[in-house]
Order: C-alpha cells, then structure tokens, then sequence
C-alpha cells in the first residue's frame, strides 16, 4: 500500500478544525466591545480654601515713618 492511495484524514480534520477555531475566535473577537487603552488621570486642581486666607484691605495700609530724620 502506497501513502498516497490514502487521504490524510488526520491532517485534513485537524486543518478543518483549526480553521472553525480561528472563525469562532474571530467572530468572539467582533462581538467583544473594545477595550480603552490605559490613559493617565486628569489633574484636577483643587479649589483653594478661602477660610484660611486673610483679607485684603481695601486701602493699603499708611504706616507711620520713624526712619525721618526731623
């Protein structure tokens, strides 16, 4: 008996089987959503807090000179 007289059964359903898992994962594959990539946050900068501040006066402040000589 010559090897050619008979198919290759066992390869011609291993490449049939391979190719039905290569379509399965292809159409898994599509129906999938797609995943982001990963991104660095969004620095947000936080509000200053208003309650530690001191006021600014409305007129600046006169202060005395003692440096003058009289």
């Amino acid at each position: 008996m010559f090897p050619s007289a008979h198919p290759d059964l066992m390869g011609q359903l291993a490449n049939e089987r391979a190719a039905g898992l290569r379509a399965e994962a292809q159409r898994y594959r599509q129906r999938r959503p797609i995943r982001h990539r990963w991104r660095p946050a969004r620095f947000v900068e936080p509000a200053p807090d208003l309650s530690r501040v001191s006021p600014v006066p409305a007129e600046p402040l006169q202060t005395p000179r003692t440096d003058r000589a009289a």
